[in-house]
């Protein structure tokens, strides 16, 4: 079976989208942490945040559509220390 080669994308304007994406959502995370100080929802709407930042960063600019699953665990990786933050503390101390 004869797949054909997927070649980088050569057009600027996705790119400029993405950038702008990025900047956007960067500029709501800080005010969702400014407004949302101490929400409890909070570290799960970052943590959504962040994937969707990933997903854009390795689609657009690393052009690797199939390692999306990589791209969860920082997120999830946010929500388990939030929640569970004393108690990794606490297991690094002994």
């Amino acid at each position: 079976m004869n797949t054909p080669q997927r070649l980088p994308s050569t057009r600027l304007a996705p790119l400029v989208f993405a950038w702008l994406a990025l900047i956007t959502l960067t500029l709501l995370s800080l005010g969702l942490g400014e407004w949302l100080r101490d929400a409890p929802g909070l570290p799960a709407l970052v943590a959504a945040i962040v994937w969707f930042k990933a997903w854009l960063v390795a689609d657009y600019f690393l052009e690797t559509p199939l390692s999306h699953a990589f791209i969860a665990f920082a997120p999830i990786a946010l929500v388990l220390t939030d929640m569970f933050g004393r108690q990794f503390a606490e297991l690094m101390q002994l």
